[in-house]
């Protein structure tokens, strides 16, 4: 018999603990109700940014070399990655995280004030 342990919820720390200025990017895998599910992951993890996929969905997930996201913004703004390699997945990602930045005006990363 394998006995459980519940684990830290570790976006959700990070949310919680989240300095001024930082923008935090957490991803989620869904099966279900995955456009819901990850709104309301990313209004109670405390994250920026939150990328998530149907990991039921063919051709995504860990075994393939493609998948499918959606991005979504606790500002509100989202945008759907239709499928596609995981490196243009990874720059849909960064491109929304200088984007995320730039709107709430923070200086580019490495910069320092």
């Amino acid at each position: 018999m394998v006995e459980l342990q519940p684990t830290v919820d570790v976006l959700a720390a990070l949310g919680s603990a989240k300095p001024a200025g930082q923008t935090l990017v957490g991803f989620a895998a869904e099966t279900r109700d995955v456009r819901q599910n990850a709104e309301q992951k990313l209004r109670a993890k405390g994250a920026d940014i939150l990328v998530v996929n149907d990991v039921a969905a063919p051709g995504v997930g860990f075994e393939f070399d493609t998948n499918e996201v959606f991005i979504l913004c606790a500002d509100g703004d989202d945008r759907h990655v239709p499928l596609t390699d995981k490196r243009a997945v990874a720059g849909a990602v960064l491109d929304t995280v200088v984007s995320v930045r730039s709107r709430a005006g923070a200086p580019p990363s490495g910069d320092k004030q």
